[in-house]
């Protein structure tokens, strides 16, 4: 059963609702008793959005709300220059259902919405995690989208190479073997396929040196960041490129109130359709940062390849789940979110994981 973690409260103060566009906002600004005093619009500009807030404050203290959107961390930061933090907020779009399931939707009334959402106390809020961990984020995500580049033109040589009857004598290609062996048939096959042997190899090295950069990047960043070293050190299929994705996608993990929540805001959590005392579980929400549902599923797909210590025991957990449940990637989203739930408790109670006790099982012996 859902539970509201703060009470209700009304906001004694001006609230405004931002419905910001690319090219133009409409605002909306409701005073203390939740009356509209004034409606308008103007660009979407930093001069005007300075100028908006200054004005407001002019009457008294306000509450600035608007959607997460692309333009919503520049208009966070040029409002929090005006206001104290505590009075910007974002709201999440798609939890706000007088907006979403309207049948006027019009600017104006979104705006509305916004204000009177704030000061009945009932806005759905967005985190905005502080500067530090946004420029982490933009590096592992950067280095992420590298990754995924790098893998593509594998498979493309790969492909260009099968066609002509070769195999890479190596599962990777960054071994010293593969990168020979891949360099020698790029200059004797003639043609285009030469050709885009030739070019694949200049991506790959392109890409290879970009990652690198990346990489020193967030470790150069993660340096003031002890969290990402915790995790590094106490859970298991996680080293410092997962360690500190995790840290940038959920900022502040002691802002969950439990557990479960964190579990949840994984997306990871399998859906649930229950009434008349009947109890269906359907497929994972997929709710929240993607990309944190991203690295706890490699880190569990880790676990799976370890072959000694925590690692291996969190394996055994999943392989165990995988068995019972019949289908590996249900099993690899409930290992995720195990170890989700073990970072929530490593940050709140500093509890370590425990390869004897995995996830909370029972107790086997060691040797």
């Amino acid at each position: 059963m859902k539970k509201l973690s703060d009470p209700v409260r009304k906001v004694n103060a001006q609230c405004v609702g931002l419905d910001v566009h690319k090219s133009v906002t409409v605002y909306c600004v409701l005073d203390g008793e939740g009356k509209l005093v004034e409606e308008g619009r103007f660009p979407s500009t930093r001069q005007h959005f300075e100028r908006l807030a200054q004005k407001i404050r002019a009457n008294g203290p306000a509450h600035f709300t608007f959607e997460a959107s692309r333009s919503s961390l520049w208009v966070h930061s040029v409002l929090r220059e005006q206001v104290d933090e505590s009075q910007v907020h974002v709201a999440q779009a798609k939890r706000i259902q007088a907006i979403a399931n309207s049948g006027a939707k019009t600017d104006e009334n979104d705006a509305w919405w916004l204000a009177y959402l704030t000061y009945e106390g009932r806005l759905p809020e967005s985190y905005v995690p502080p500067a530090t961990i946004l420029e982490l984020r933009i590096a592992t995500r950067e280095r992420t989208c590298a990754v995924r580049q790098r893998t593509k033109i594998i498979n493309r040589m790969k492909a260009h190479l099968a066609q002509i009857g070769l195999v890479v004598p190596s599962s990777s290609v960054t071994t010293s073997k593969a990168r020979l062996f891949l360099a020698e048939n790029a200059l004797e096959v003639d043609g285009m396929r030469g050709q885009a042997l030739r070019g694949c190899l200049d991506e790959l090295s392109y890409y290879e040196d970009v990652i690198q950069e990346w990489e020193q990047a967030i470790d150069a960043i993660s340096q003031g960041l002890p969290d990402v070293k915790l995790i590094e050190q106490e859970i298991p299929g996680v080293g410092q490129v997962l360690a500190a994705t995790i840290v940038a996608e959920a900022a502040d993990i002691r802002r969950f109130h439990s557990a479960k929540a964190f579990g949840c805001a994984t997306g990871l959590t399998p859906s649930e359709h229950s009434t008349s005392g009947k109890q269906r579980n359907g497929n994972i929400t997929r709710e929240g940062n993607p990309n944190l549902r991203w690295a706890l599923t490699q880190a569990a797909m880790g676990c799976l390849r370890a072959r000694s210590g925590s690692g291996l025991a969190v394996g055994d957990w999943i392989r165990a789940k995988q068995k019972r449940m019949g289908v590996k990637a249900k099993a690899r989203a409930a290992g995720g979110r195990k170890l989700a739930e073990a970072i929530w408790r490593l940050f709140h109670y500093g509890e370590c994981f425990d390869p004897a006790r995995p996830f909370g099982g029972k107790r086997t012996a060691t040797t």
